[in-house]
């Protein structure tokens, strides 16, 4: 009878071990987001997955203030999870455990990937990375001709999966030094899957200079120092401090498979964690930073714009950008004519505006602060100390930046030499 009891309580603990109810942390984000996984006595293996925010690494339970946002409800079948992220985003996941249950792979099987990792909570994550040893080389290693996967191990300095008969060569045994996902070799090998001008964030491969002009578009908010009469709000700050925080609602589509990106709370925007963005093919192709997203950005918008090439959406309304429109906004694969896809209304831009825009009724700014062609030092006066400005701009050994051309250009020529001196003496004397 006890012989009895003993296997019960074995199977038992085993089952829990590899259930996906509790609490767990995600890897990555382990002081800021915990998932807590709580079956519905209505149906068997369904229940509702809560996202539970901390920003210090202290979770409350589901009726505390931490618990961000409706549910997720979710099913199993197999080994196998349907998570509903709500507006028409459902995502199923084949569920690896390993780490005798203590830790899960999210693999999305259509995108061969692990889309996150999770561990149970008060279990020391660590211990679980430890049973990979030092990355090792299988090449020239023959594990047999068996269709058996062993795992995935570095072959040729590459990351593969590795079939075979056994894990056993000669005596030794390999199966420690094996990896159970692509990702994982990556990371612990430092084997990046991406092409040149990318780079690997969360195993995922992003354009370099994609996120180079997303950069671009936060420093020119931090260097403006706009003052939005902030007080002690969470929420205001150029760009949108809230963004960085474990309870941001800002998302990314990569492949047509949705992430969620709570900031990293290290004090600054950086460039995933801005508004709502699409990616196909590691390239931007949207980026929503719109009135009702409040990315609150602000500084002339850089001239680097007209990089993102494969971008159709560009919605940054109501922000605080101001100066000129570069004309490179102009490169961008987007309709310009369609407010849907381009949209850059209720900001503080000023005119002439780029060729591509249409100054019909839709485009309005808030362009009371700006100052016509001439003003070169911005004190909403054309006189003799803009000629001066204007000289000493010409003279300068650095190429002017492209707010300083605009307003310098009074013959609209694309350069800057005498002939704008000539042409302000002369506007200035009929004025």
């Amino acid at each position: 009878m006890k012989k009895f009891i003993a296997i019960l309580f074995t199977f038992a603990y085993l089952f829990a071990q590899y259930d996906i109810e509790g609490r767990w942390h995600l890897v990555g984000f382990e002081d800021a987001v915990m998932y807590q996984f709580v079956d519905t006595e209505l149906f068997a293996d369904a229940g509702l997955r809560y996202t539970i925010y901390s920003i210090d690494g202290s979770f409350s339970d589901l009726d505390g203030d931490g618990t961000g946002g409706t549910p997720n409800p979710y099913s199993i079948l197999n080994d196998t999870i349907t998570i509903d992220y709500h507006f028409g985003n459902v995502v199923s996941y084949e569920m690896n455990y390993r780490c005798d249950g203590q830790v899960v792979d999210f693999y999305d099987i259509n995108y061969d990937l692990v889309a996150f990792t999770i561990f149970r909570e008060f279990y020391e994550y660590s211990n679980c990375e430890e049973v990979i040893e030092d990355c090792y080389s299988f090449t020239d290693l023959d594990f047999g001709d068996c269709e058996m996967v062993l795992g995935v191990g570095l072959i040729n300095d590459e990351c593969s999966y590795i079939s075979g008969c056994d894990w056993t060569i000669g005596g030794v045994d390999y199966s420690n030094f094996f990896y159970s996902s692509i990702e994982d070799c990556h990371d612990s090998c430092n084997v990046s899957q991406c092409e040149d001008g990318f780079v690997e964030i969360n195993s995922l491969c992003f354009h370099e200079g994609d996120l180079s002009v997303i950069q671009l578009m936060l420093d020119s908010s931090y260097a403006s120092g706009i003052d939005l009469d902030c007080a002690d709000s969470p929420y205001c700050g150029s760009p949108n401090p809230f963004m960085d925080s474990g309870e941001s609602w800002t998302t990314i589509q990569y492949d047509e498979m949705w992430y969620e990106v709570p900031g990293n709370m290290n004090g600054v925007v950086e460039p995933l964690e801005l508004g709502v963005q699409e990616w196909e093919n590691g390239r931007l192709t949207s980026l929503m930073c719109g009135a009702y997203i409040y990315c609150q950005l602000s500084g002339p918008i850089p001239v680097e714009v007209g990089q993102l090439t494969e971008l159709k959406t560009f919605r940054v309304e109501g922000n605080y950008f101001s100066g000129f429109i570069p004309d490179t906004v102009c490169d961008l694969g987007t309709n310009y004519e369609d407010s849907l896809e381009f949209d850059l209304r209720y900001n503080r831009l000023c005119p002439p505006y780029p060729d591509c825009i249409y100054t019909d009724s839709f485009w309005e700014q808030y362009s009371d602060g700006c100052s016509e062609i001439g003003d070169i030092n911005y004190d909403s006066a054309i006189n003799v100390v803009d000629i001066v400005v204007l000289v000493s701009v010409i003279l300068q050994d650095t190429a002017p930046d492209y707010q300083t051309l605009t307003i310098s250009d009074l013959n609209s020529d694309g350069s800057l030499n005498v002939l704008d001196v000539i042409t302000l003496v002369s506007h200035i004397l009929d004025r």
